[in-house]
C-alpha cells in the first residue's frame, strides 16, 4: 500500500528560532490540506518540544506518524481537517 502524498516540512538542521519563521508559512500555505507532516527528527529533540509548543499554542492537533503500525516519534502529522 502506497503511503499519502501529503506535503511535508522538514526541519532537519534548523535552529530553535527558525522553526517559528517556518512553521506559520508553511501552516498558511497549505491551510486546505486535511493533514501536513513535519519532520523533526530524533536528535536532543529541541526541535521537536520547540514545534509541538508552537501547535499547542496555535490549537492544531497533532500525533505522531505512523509507518506500518510503528510510531515515528521523529515526524508529526498535524491534522487541519
Amino acid at each position: 500500500m502506497a503511503s499519502k502524498k501529503i506535503p511535508t516540512l522538514d526541519l532537519h538542521g534548523c535552529t530553535t528560532d527558525e522553526v517559528f519563521n517556518l512553521l506559520d508559512p508553511f501552516i498558511m500555505k497549505h491551510k486546505n490540506c486535511p493533514e501536513l507532516r513535519i519532520i523533526v527528527g530524533k536528535g536532543k529533540g529541541v526541535v521537536k518540544q520547540k514545534t509541538i509548543k508552537y501547535l499547542k499554542g496555535a490549537h492544531y492537533p497533532w500525533r505522531y506518524e505512523r509507518i506500518r503500525g510503528i510510531e515515528n516519534t521523529g515526524a508529526l502529522i498535524v491534522d487541519l481537517s
